[in-house]
């Protein structure tokens, strides 16, 4: 009896879990002088709720290179989707698809601002295949590159989903050598609101926002690399006013190792020795 009841826990877990972090499969063509093969891609993605008749979901753009035709598993078949906008530069990388409203009432919430370092997340993809959506657990980590999450992930992971207490804090993109990247959902939010002047919802649609505000321009690089310059030219001064109050002392021995004067310059002055002969 509680090996049933930890199996339909499980289940009912999972099917919450996959009513929001989505698998996303993709089909386009590849030509060569030969002629032409059907590609078949697959990703993950985000349900994010509803706007009136439509279903919205976020993914990675660069799933979507080619233009390809777009399908959302859901419910045991494959919807198709439409791309309503993309942006792929440098560390910026998602879109925004819609299908036909489905019946899930289960959907992410999206973050109105980022975690701190260190924070726990969790994050979703299909790396493991379209039938089984992955989870990996890790922390946030900021640094003056910017954030991510500290676990890498895989192929067929692009577009799902970072979590931080229930609200997504970024798509995935992909990975360095050692975190994965991810878009902000803090841009993405921002571009929700110029696109439907509302987030979507669960059910229905959240409050009408009258002038949504326009995405912040990512800080370029070199932004915080003149920041830091600066943290160490600060440091440098205080090195230099150091320097500047030492004082070296120079003292006169006698023939019995007595000192017979003693004088203190300033690093940096020249140093001054008198001699006097005397007759012997």
């Amino acid at each position: 009896m509680v090996r049933v009841l930890t199996i339909l826990v499980v289940l009912i877990m999972t099917s919450v879990v996959q009513a929001q972090a989505l698998v996303l499969r993709t089909v386009g063509k590849q030509c060569t002088t030969n002629g032409c093969r059907q590609v078949i891609g697959t990703g993950a993605c985000a349900y994010i709720g509803n706007i009136d008749d439509r279903s919205i979901y976020l993914t990675a753009a660069h799933n979507l290179e080619g233009n390809p035709a777009v399908f959302i598993g859901y419910a045991g078949r494959w919807w198709q989707a439409r791309v309503i906008h993309k942006r792929y530069q440098k560390n910026i990388d998602y879109a925004v698809i819609e299908t036909q409203k489905i019946s899930s009432t289960r959907c992410f919430k999206i973050a109105e601002s980022q975690p701190g370092n260190g924070v726990d997340a969790v994050a979703y993809g299909y790396a493991n295949g379209i039938y089984n959506v992955k989870t990996l657990r890790a922390k946030i980590r900021v640094n003056r590159n910017g954030r991510f999450f500290s676990k890498l992930v895989a192929k067929g992971d692009s577009g799902g989903p970072i979590v931080v207490n229930g609200h997504v804090v970024g798509i995935i993109k992909g990975h360095d050598y050692a975190n994965t990247i991810y878009t902000d959902s803090v841009l993405i939010r921002a571009e929700l609101l110029r696109i439907y002047g509302r987030m979507p919802a669960c059910g229905g649609s959240a409050i009408v926002v009258e002038n949504p505000p326009e995405p912040d321009p990512p800080v370029p690089k070199y932004e915080m690399e003149i920041t830091t310059l600066q943290g160490e030219i600060s440091k440098l001064r205080k090195q230099l006013d150091r320097l500047s109050k030492t004082k070296i002392p120079i003292q006169i021995i006698g023939s019995n190792n007595e000192v017979l004067s003693e004088q203190q310059y300033p690093l940096g002055d020249p140093i001054k020795l008198r001699f006097k002969a005397v007759k012997k």
